[in-house]
Parts: structure tokens; sequence; C-alpha cells
């Protein structure tokens, strides 16, 4: 019976799907770059183009756009909505930020008051940091900054409705206090102030020696007899 053998330029199918899937996804992660630098809505066309593809690799078209699809990095506009009825795909950052009116709503829609971090902002908005300078200037949001570079770190929104006006008189009593310059200044003050620091070395009570007390024994009175033995034993407690 005759068997068919494989050549040795044959690739087993097994192998070749790994390797389709590795090239495939390798793609994606180009593609997404691409979606991530450009920052605005583009045609799966225009991927495609922008990926150069090689010919013997035009097999992998639909592959490609189904994992786009289902990337989560990744947003998807339908064939029925993007522009030219084509498959349009955009980048889609951790904050879903592009602007600073889409920033200010964001950050108005904020439950709690932990703040954004800009770093997070800038994924996928390359203008974050230039626009949210510009609304800190205005007085829109409050920003704190790195230290080494003094770029913006974490912004909030400045609720106006929190501010309040401060009598010029305070202020200038605020600035003029100077407060102890080590600690045990700081103690002093706080001793005339009749409060007692933390730092105050408390006295401790030595207690002498406990007399330990001696167990007594109980030790019953009486005569003990051995009466099983009463007619063997002669009793001589008479001569005591």
């Amino acid at each position: 019976m005759a068997t068919l053998k494989r050549k040795m330029g044959d690739v087993p199918v097994a192998v070749s799907e790994v390797s389709s899937g590795r090239e495939i996804m390798t793609q994606v992660v180009y593609a997404i770059e691409y979606l991530k630098d450009k920052d605005r809505p583009i045609a799966f066309g225009d991927i495609w183009q922008y990926l150069s593809i090689p010919q013997d690799q035009q097999r992998h078209r639909p592959a490609l756009l189904k994992a786009l699809m289902a990337h989560p990095k990744v947003e998807y506009i339908s064939n029925k909505q993007g522009p030219g009825g084509q498959h349009t795909f955009r980048f889609k950052p951790i904050h879903n930020v592009r602007s600073g009116d889409e920033l200010l709503a964001y950050l108005q829609r904020q439950k709690t008051a932990q703040g954004i971090s800009v770093k997070e902002l800038r994924d996928g908005w390359n203008d974050a940091q230039a626009t949210i300078e510009s609304l800190e200037r205005k007085g829109l949001i409050l920003v704190t900054h790195n230290k080494k570079d003094n770029s913006p770190k974490m912004v909030w929104i400045n609720d106006k409705s929190l501010t309040i006006s401060v009598d010029d008189d305070f202020k200038q009593f605020w600035t003029n206090l100077r407060l102890p310059t080590n600690d045990s200044d700081i103690r002093s003050e706080l001793e005339r102030a009749g409060i007692t620091p933390t730092s105050q070395v408390k006295d401790t009570i030595k207690l002498g020696p406990q007399k330990k007390e001696k167990r007594r024994i109980n030790r019953k009175a009486g005569r003990s007899t051995n009466t099983h033995m009463s007619g063997i034993l002669k009793d001589y407690s008479f001569k005591k």
C-alpha cells in the first residue's frame, strides 16, 4: 500500500497555524501603535496599507480585522457608521478624554476626589499636557506637579463653590506666625500652653519585692489505726 510522504519544504498544519497567529498578533500591535499615534478614526483599508503586509500574507486580512474588532484597546466603528462604508477603528485610551472640554466634563462626573493621573490622560491624547497647563492658568482645574521637571502629575476640577475669601489682616497674621525651630522649643511652647507633649518622659513607678506567702499544710489531728490488722498487732499505746 502506497503512503504519502511529506516533502522537506512542507510545513505541518499546526506549526503553520501557530506561525500565522504570531504574525497576526504582531501586526495588531503595530496597528494599535499607529492608531494611538494618529489619535483619530482610521479606516481598516488605511491600516492595512500602513502595515505593508507582504503579498504571501494577504490571506490574514480577515483575521486581522477580527482581531482589531475584539481588542480592548481599540474602539470599533462599524462599516455602517464609518466613512465610506468602511470598518473604522480608533485607539481607546484609559480615560475617554481628548480635549479640554471633555476633560472638564469628565472631572465633574467623578464621584471621588482622588484626582486623575496625567500620565493616564496622555494615553491616546497627544495634546494632554499643553491643554492641562492652559486650563490650570485659567483656574479651571487644580494640578499637582512632579518635582523633577515640574510637569503635571494629577488633576482635579476646581470647584468654585468651595472658594472662600479671607481678610487681608488674617492673611498677614498667618504669614507672620513662626513655628519653633526644634523639638525642645516645641515642647516648651506646648507646656506653656498647658498641653502635655507626647515626647515628655513619664516617671516609672518602681515596685518593691513582694513577699511570698508560705503555703500552709493542713494536718488532720487524731490517731490512725490499721483496723484490718487488729487481730494480729498488739496495742502498745498505753506505754507512751
